[in-house]
């Protein structure tokens, strides 16, 4: 089940484009296509409007399933979202909502956030509120979560969000975001068993803490941008997790913009994980238990490698002169990890038309 909305804190004002997006990911046992349409536009007296829509086309086999035969299945999962904003001359406003849905599962998530400049527009203090409403139900069994309502397991999350970003000179910045969220409801696995127990059993509150530091600087001779990313995650489950994220651009051309990056993660597990494929009985008299590998002793590591180009250069070709305003990107990254998902490619294409 999804969190609450609003990823970033005090989204930017939206200025006049349509970005049509695809990403295509794949691991050992699944494939994900997702494309995206989002189109925003600036309205009068400050407004302005961003509506997406998205579709996940998720071809999965017996272990995403949750079956106990190899059987390969495809799901579908169709997102809507409006977010409405008002900037005025000191700080800015925002409202979004959030629709998302599959053939046994919805959620409903709405957002606000707002920003403040300070100190003659050298820094910058946002805030986000958030909610969200999940429903799911299985196909193959009847749930045991409580207060179900006509065989439908319900999740309510509460997120918020604050943080100030720092300009120091014209070439360095920083930022510091902490952000909080509160699950109450079913968070266990509709189709994920554990042998001779059934069913998972999760805790059906789940109380998570985010902290996350970040700086960029730029050098302009050589037209040189670096950025250095830090999150350190708590949740009340015994989960902690450390992310170190650094990433270097570079304009090769005038319309032309590289950008490599690294990320590595590393998690501790869950108070109530055991190993029971190695085990068997580890989970022998407990109230509480899973077979989920996002909760146990995760490290990942993510290279990615992507490209940035201005279609300028298009204007006297026939045809493609259409293209000549927008930018194209592509960017291509390598998943490893350590879980039972395998290692994973990921693949994005993207271009964005002012209008």
């Amino acid at each position: 089940m999804a969190a609450a909305p609003g990823g970033g804190v005090a989204p930017a004002r939206a200025d006049n484009y349509v970005t049509v997006r695809g990403a295509y990911y794949r691991e050992t046992s699944t494939r994900v296509v997702q494309p995206v349409v989002e189109v925003a536009g600036d309205l009068p007296g400050g407004f302005d409007l961003t509506a997406q829509y998205l579709l996940d086309a998720i071809t999965s086999a017996s272990v995403a399933a949750g079956t106990s035969a190899d059987s390969i299945f495809t799901e579908l999962r169709n997102e809507v979202g409006l977010r409405g904003g008002w900037t005025g001359e000191r700080g800015r406003i925002t409202l979004g909502y959030r629709y998302s849905a599959e053939s046994d599962y919805w959620s409903h998530g709405l957002a606000a956030s707002g920003s403040l400049r300070l100190w003659g527009d050298s820094a910058t203090l946002a805030g986000t509120l958030g909610v969200s409403f999940d429903g799911a139900w299985p196909r193959t069994r009847t749930p045991d979560c409580p207060g179900a309502d006509q065989q439908m397991c319900r999740l309510r999350s509460y997120f918020t969000g604050v943080s100030y970003t720092q300009v120091w000179s014209p070439t360095l910045v920083s930022q510091l975001t902490v952000e909080g969220s509160y699950l109450d409801g079913y968070q266990a696995s509709l189709y994920r068993a554990v042998p001779n127990l059934g069913p998972e059993v999760l805790p059906l509150t789940r109380l998570r803490g985010v902290l996350t530091p970040r700086v960029a600087y730029y050098l302009p001779r050589t037209s040189t941008g670096f950025q250095l990313h830090y999150r350190y995650y708590r949740d009340d489950w015994g989960v902690s997790a450390h992310m170190v994220e650094g990433r270097v651009y570079q304009n090769l051309t005038r319309d032309l913009e590289v950008r490599a990056s690294y990320r590595y993660y590393s998690q501790l597990p869950a108070d109530f994980w055991c190993d029971w494929m190695r085990d068997p009985g580890c989970y022998q008299g407990a109230v509480v238990y899973t077979a989920d590998p996002k909760l146990q002793a995760v490290a990942t590591q993510m290279p990615e490698l992507k490209l940035v180009w201005d279609a300028v250069q298009l204007r006297s070709v026939p045809f493609l002169g259409w293209f000549a305003e927008g930018s194209f990107e592509i960017s291509y990254a390598r998943l490893i990890q350590n879980t039972v998902f395998g290692n994973a490619h990921l693949l994005q294409m993207g271009y964005t038309l002012p209008y």
